[in-house]
């Protein structure tokens, strides 16, 4: 009884090995040099294809979808796939598909016949090359093809009243992203268009922080002799190289680096100068009268002096203690906005009067008075010379001289309930010798 149910699976199980033999004979003689059922190459069918059609038809997709538009605005960028060399194996990826169900023991080949054959499928991904050098050398021309830069909010002083304007944002190629972008593209067969990513440029002055501006901190003139025609043209100058210079809060002033960036150098003349206590010709005489009137201003706005450094000799146009003196690479100017919001500052040269004024917030502004103190009134000396120029018995006045003095300055904030008294600094102006000449020749006889 045994042995006949045994005998009757071993009956069954073999016709089941014979109608599965069957099935798969029929399909491998329907199938033979064809791809099998439900194989793709990304959303190619390629199920029933020879190996010629398949590379036909992946050949046919390719050429149709070989470009794509990237978006920007109203400017479109159409990417050719040879731009960068890019190469499909199509071949070698028509070999793998047609492989599938063939390239295992005849047990796995069945096994992942029928498993198409029941509803399964199998996915395939392109195989690709492409240039890199040239797929970066495209994404630089992208970059410098939409770069825009940003545009700072500005301030600029119209009629007296002060004129702000918005700023812009800039941008630039995210190429990080782009190139992303592109290879997904170029992997995927994708032909949508697509819009190019970009990365937002922030201006460095924002109307938001410049508005702040909106009262005069602080302004000082002087006055100079229009008839001196270099000396006119270097306080010109040196008072357009200095000028509408904005200053960020901590930021520092320097009156040098003003003059220096302006390359104005090469147009200064010769006009009187003060060298070691001497009056004598040089470029750019006339630059310190600028220098000492933008001081001034930034005395009365309360900003942070640095660095000043009074003449040798005290100056006609300004107080003693008052001014500042500038040498390019030895005695500079310096002050900075220890204030939370930006200051300006604006020169305006006239007939006779250079003025600088100096703009800011008016949370800022302060009551301020400059107080100068001589604190040491120095004698010069009165020093007679022999010179056998002049004839025995006469006499000339050589160097008329001058008195030395010590100046402190201080400034004055008077806004608070008591009065604050800051210092600022000491000026020292040296004496100078008083030098007669004595005639020592003999009168011929």
């Amino acid at each position: 009884m045994i042995l006949l149910k045994k005998l009757k699976i071993a009956i069954f199980l073999s016709l089941i090995i014979i109608s599965l033999s069957n099935v798969v004979l029929s399909n491998a003689i329907s199938f033979e040099g064809k791809i099998h059922k439900n194989i793709y190459l990304e959303d190619i069918n390629l199920s029933n294809l020879t190996k010629e059609e398949a590379i036909s038809k992946i050949n046919d997709v390719l050429n149709k979808k070989n470009t794509f538009v990237l978006r920007l605005g109203n400017k479109e960028y159409v990417f050719q796939k040879d731009y960068i060399d890019t190469e499909y194996k199509v071949k070698e990826i028509v070999d793998e598909a047609y492989a599938i169900g063939r390239n295992k023991d005849v047990i796995t080949n069945i096994r992942t016949k029928t498993d198409l054959n029941l509803g399964d499928e199998i996915i395939l991904n392109y195989k690709y090359n492409y240039n890199e050098r040239k797929l970066k050398g495209y994404l630089n021309c992208l970059y410098e093809d939409i770069y825009k830069s940003p545009i700072n909010s500005t301030v600029r002083i119209k009629d007296g009243d002060i004129v702000i304007s918005k700023e812009e944002y800039g941008y630039e190629l995210d190429k990080e992203k782009m190139e992303s972008i592109i290879i997904s593209k170029v992997k995927k067969i994708n032909c949508q268009d697509e819009v190019i990513p970009i990365m937002y440029l922030k201006p460095n002055n924002l109307y938001s922080e410049l508005s702040k501006i909106d009262t005069m901190l602080g302004r000082f003139e002087t006055h100079f002799n229009p008839k001196n025609e270099n000396r006119s043209n270097n306080i010109r100058l040196a008072s357009k190289a200095t000028n509408n210079i904005l200053l960020k809060p901590n930021e520092v002033f320097s009156f040098n680096e003003n003059i220096q960036n302006s390359h104005i150098q090469q147009y200064f003349k010769e006009a009187p100068v003060i060298i070691n206590g001497k009056q004598d010709k040089g470029k750019g005489g006339g630059m310190c009268q600028v220098s000492s009137t933008i001081y001034n201003a930034a005395l009365y706005s309360g900003l942070k002096i640095l660095n000043v450094t009074n003449h040798s000799i005290p100056s006609p146009y300004i107080e003693k203690g008052r001014d500042a003196t500038v040498c390019n690479g030895y005695i500079d100017l310096k002050f900075s906005n220890s204030y939370n919001t930006p200051v300006f500052i604006y020169n305006q040269v006239y007939e006779n009067k250079v003025i600088s004024t100096i703009y800011g917030s008016s949370n800022d502004k302060k009551d301020i008075e400059i107080y100068t103190e001589i604190t040491k009134e120095i004698p010069n000396e009165s020093v007679i010379k022999n010179s056998e120029d002049l004839e025995l018995g006469t006499s000339m006045v050589k160097q008329e001289g001058r008195k030395g003095y010590k100046v402190k300055t201080y400034r004055i904030y008077k806004t608070s309930p008591d009065a604050i008294t800051e210092y600022i600094s000491e000026s020292y102006y040296p004496p100078e010798d008083k030098i007669t000449l004595y005639g020592i020749r003999e009168l011929s006889k």
